[in-house]
């Protein structure tokens, strides 16, 4: 088979693949009209608290705005101290922003990417009013450590698991970390919708209840009345559709990523210029995302380029980085992890769609510019 591309992305895959299918979602969709708030939202919802071993979900219109929605049902006000990784993608950090609360940047496990909790611990204070907890690239965080902390301090946890749905830390899901937690529904997650979407988790019924009624402008949904200032972020009922149908997909499309993991692991183990991502025994990584810290990162990825493979940089720099941050207030310090790793780390094509030929092809690549490069 000759390679003329490798993708990073499946999606046109996906839709060659399925697309009987889901005509067929739109078409029930479309036939009974109730194309924002069908029946297929109450349905998703119950069939995702169920595998996340959750009582309760709140569909909404992206993970972004589930996050926010999260800080805002704790009261997070402003001045106040949110922590949270500095090694994540830009929503973690700007839902904090958009409360007016300070977030608190914790460095990275070098091995893992996520929070050090170490780090973590050090830097409550008597500001601290939360901890935002992100799962990354498809792993899980020790969620049983993470609730010892909460717990100690007395701070309720969200957690962002947008990435990593489908992971586990033991015998507990991703999903199921503290008060409540947040999944993004982006086209370029493994469980995905064809449009943003996010959902908030919970077991909390009265948390549920204010998240509910926030996602649709602040209506009481028992009265009929416009309560609260609310917001419109509601997920499409074709969306909800496809999401159900995808889910139970997921475990089948899991197994896929961890199969090309392996491969990359096992095609890649002996270039001493890479570093493998590693997985803890008590963890199950769903591979989100491949993720190697690889030296002269950057010559490797145009040289991958110029062979029309496509890779991807999460992330180059750290959050407070980002020219958003210089109008407002954070804290940054310590964080020598990040400042490394945002240097080395690059993603490898890795989806349900991926052909044998192409993973072998991009281990020959990589091969072949270490074994030249100079």
């Amino acid at each position: 088979m000759e390679i003329t591309k490798v993708p990073f992305f499946g999606k046109d895959r996906y839709f060659d693949t399925y697309s009987n299918d889901l005509m067929r979602l739109m078409k029930k969709v479309y036939s009974h009209g109730k194309v924002v708030m069908g029946p297929e939202i109450e349905e998703f919802e119950n069939k995702l608290a169920n595998y996340c071993s959750r009582k309760y979900a709140i569909a909404v219109g992206s993970c972004t705005d589930a996050l926010y929605f999260s800080l805002l049902g704790i009261g997070i006000k402003e001045g106040d101290e949110v922590l949270v990784t500095s090694f994540s993608f830009i929503a973690s950090a700007s839902c904090i922003l958009r409360t007016r609360a300070v977030p608190v940047f914790i460095d990275i496990n070098p091995e893992t990417y996520m929070m050090d909790l170490n780090d973590l611990e050090k830097k409550i204070t008597n500001k601290t009013k939360a901890i935002l907890a992100v799962d990354i690239f498809g792993d899980a965080l020790d969620i049983n450590a993470l609730e010892e902390i909460g717990e100690k301090y007395n701070l309720p946890i969200i957690e962002d698991a947008a990435q990593s749905i489908g992971s586990r830390f033991g015998n507990r899901k991703v999903g199921s970390l503290g008060l409540c937690s947040c999944i993004s529904f982006d086209p370029t997650k493994i469980l995905s919708a064809q449009s943003n979407g996010g959902i908030v988790l919970t077991d909390d019924y009265s948390f549920y209840e204010k998240i509910n009624q926030m996602r649709y402008h602040g209506k009481n949904l028992k009265t009929g009345e416009f309560e609260t200032l609310g917001f419109n972020s509601r997920l499409a009922s074709l969306q909800a559709a496809i999401l159900s149908y995808n889910l139970d997909k997921l475990e089948s499309w899991i197994e896929i990523h961890r199969n090309i993991a392996n491969k990359y692991k096992k095609g890649l183990s002996d270039i001493p210029q890479i570093t493998l991502p590693k997985e803890n025994q008590e963890t199950r990584h769903v591979y989100h995302k491949f993720v190697i810290k690889a030296e002269n990162r950057d010559e490797l990825k145009q040289w991958l380029s110029e062979n029309n493979i496509q890779v991807m940089i999460h992330y180059d720099k750290a959050l407070h980085e980002n020219k958003l941050f210089e109008n407002y207030d954070f804290r940054a310090e310590g964080l020598n992890e990040v400042n490394k790793i945002k240097t080395q780390v690059l993603s490898l094509p890795i989806h349900p769609f991926l052909k044998d030929d192409e993973i072998n092809f991009v281990i020959q690549k990589i091969k072949e510019f270490y074994n030249n490069f100079e």
